[in-house]
């Protein structure tokens, strides 16, 4: 009977062990899924930015294209005034 009496205890605390064990395991498991529900948001929050600066940067190359556009015909014109001054300092000096 003590052998049987023995035996049970060990398995009380075996039990108990167990217990605490999976208590500690479902700590660590709470905890790592606050941390994976965290992640989660932050590369949402990451991709929702990336997409912003995407369209920003669409943005920049349209008005850089547009930009480059009007200020080379601006500076067409100029090139083309002062090649004008020229031709006509050219024609002073001339006479």
């Amino acid at each position: 009977m003590e052998g049987l009496l023995e035996r049970i205890s060990a398995a009380r605390a075996k039990v108990q062990q167990d217990q605490r064990e999976r208590s500690r395991q479902r700590a660590v498991h709470d905890a790592l899924e606050g941390t994976l529900r965290d992640k989660a948001r932050e590369t949402e929050v990451l991709k929702a930015r990336i997409h912003e600066l995407e369209q920003e940067n669409e943005v920049l190359r349209t008005a850089k294209t547009a930009f480059t556009a009007a200020n080379r015909a601006g500076s067409k014109e100029k090139i083309d005034e002062l090649v004008s001054e020229i031709d006509q300092c050219l024609a002073l000096l001339n006479t």
